[in-house]
């Protein structure tokens, strides 16, 4: 059975608590989104123009673009829930399931992996959220080739744990153990393909005696101690690089170089996403159109971030941390590590065709929005394809799943609610997220009940085939009753 997709009435209150009214449900409807229509409209054209070219794209591109065509859409399939008392129906469509673009999926995704984070991995402990950016070359490279990312995250997972252990004042050699869940995050904010680490990572770390864990806390990282952490990495990821032959150190350069031939038509695409470059048409390999606000730009590079260093390209952040206790904002924390890369909110289309996208906040040189040429749009959504088989969330030490003192670390139960969440939290289970127990963990919404009546709602069956499919839409066309009010805005689920 596929996976299916849903979204709320921004009207009524939501799970984070406060209104009178509960939240309702209401089915997504992507084909009234921008996006949607762009990719309907744009995504045939795209592909022949490659095709034109004498070149293709990687099977798994073409399939995500024509699974978001599908999802969502009660056209190609759906389950049927009904009430048992008033007869009541809903028509819950099925969902892509790909880890791309798709906003629906992507936010389904988010919700699902923070909650399983927050129920079954992370102790009740403090934690901090560790951010490592690389230079455009080395963006490039982990683009095209995902196994030496997974090389330099080894290098990033044991120095940050060093470094933990360090503060906490304990040493590997007298059994302290500490673990990161490391996000690889594939965009930046204007759409740019940015591969680049968010780590979560305890704030001290576990002595074991007895078959019993002991937590041992460790202070935050000074800004001499950000320093040399990035000093290390840059170090440390650097001869790896040149060790294994893709950097290429000259003598008298100040730097080596990436030795790297990008020659596929998939990693043209990736370079040119990289680079804040038009991939295709006749403006192909120009810079990005932007659009600018003087008074947004910020040209003081005095001012510095709290727990921040950069060097060469690498930037390190650490300034968020939660304390033990603080669940629901751990859980808003993996949310934002685990979030799609589109906003369909910020997207629009102005009077000249272009696709536009404004970004979260402005550029230090002003930037305010991007804009796109509707092909070069589908360029940009196809570099943000990860590959298939290419685990996006990582677990090493205590968090690993053979790691060996893990059982007596990670959660055995539900973590007891927080006062906003007694109503709407759900019980734990290894298995993925119902959409059921995904509309009540966000929005506080109990699909098992009738909207109208308060009866019970029972899945009655799912539909797969086409002329059933027509029969069913057209029956529920002519009942007022089954007409529904707009969808909820993605930014409710993102926040």
């Amino acid at each position: 059975m596929g996976r299916m997709d849903a979204r709320a009435h921004p009207e009524r209150g939501t799970g984070s608590g406060g209104n009178d009214k509960p939240a309702t449900y209401t089915r997504h409807r992507p084909e009234e989104t921008v996006l949607y229509q762009v990719v309907e409209q744009n995504v045939e054209s795209f592909f022949d123009a490659v095709a034109e070219q004498g070149t293709s794209l990687p099977g798994f591109v073409r399939d995500e673009f024509d699974a978001y065509l599908r999802c969502g859409r009660l056209e190609h399939g759906f389950i049927r829930a009904k009430c048992e008392g008033c007869r009541y129906e809903h028509l819950v469509a099925f969902s892509c399931k790909l880890r791309g673009f798709c906003p629906s999926c992507g936010v389904r995704r988010m919700v699902e992996s923070a909650a399983h984070l927050l129920d079954h991995v992370v102790p009740d402990i403090q934690m901090r959220q560790w951010v490592l950016s690389f230079p455009w070359p080395l963006r490039m490279l982990f683009a095209a080739r995902p196994d030496w990312l997974s090389r330099i995250l080894g290098i990033v997972t044991r120095a940050l744990s060093s470094g933990v252990l360090r503060r906490a004042e304990l040493r590997r050699g007298d059994g302290a153990e500490t673990g990161t869940i490391t996000f690889i995050q594939r965009y930046g904010s204007a759409l740019n393909l940015n591969v680049h680490l968010h780590l979560l990572v305890p704030d001290g770390a576990y002595t074991f005696q007895h078959d019993k864990a002991r937590f041992h806390r460790a202070p935050a990282p000074s800004s001499v101690e950000l320093h040399r952490l990035l000093e290390t990495l840059i170090t440390r990821i650097t001869r790896s690089l040149v060790q294994g032959g893709v950097l290429v150190e000259e003598e008298g350069a100040d730097q080596p170089y990436l030795d790297l031939e990008l020659t596929s038509p998939m990693e043209q695409l990736t370079a040119s996403a990289v680079q804040y470059r038009i991939a295709v048409g006749p403006q192909a390999g120009r810079k990005t159109m932007t659009l600018h606000n003087p008074r947004a730009a910020n040209d003081d590079n005095t001012f510095t971030k709290p727990f921040t260093v950069a060097r060469d390209g690498f930037s390190l952040n650490c300034s968020v941390a939660c304390e033990a206790g603080e669940r629901t904002k751990l859980e808003r924390v993996c949310r934002y590590m685990a979030r799609p890369p589109v906003a369909e909110e910020r997207l629009s289309i102005d009077g000249d065709g272009l696709v536009v996208y404004q970004l979260k906040r402005p550029f230090s040189d002003g930037t305010t929005h991007v804009l796109f040429e509707p092909n070069d749009f589908i360029a940009r959504l196809a570099a943000l394809v990860p590959r298939p088989r290419v685990h996006l969330i990582r677990y090493h030490g205590l968090f690993a799943p053979n790691a060996r003192h893990r059982h007596l670390v990670v959660p055995t139960k539900a973590t007891t609610p927080s006062p906003e969440q007694t109503d709407h939290t759900h019980e734990p289970s290894s298995a993925p997220m119902t959409w059921m127990a995904r509309l009540k963990r966000v929005f506080g919404i109990d699909i098992s009940h009738c909207p109208r009546c308060g009866g019970k709602l029972r899945v009655i069956g799912e539909v797969t085939q086409p002329t059933l499919i027509a029969r069913i839409l057209e029956h529920l066309k002519a009942q007022p009753h089954h007409q529904q009010v707009p969808r909820a805005p993605p930014a409710l689920l993102a926040s």
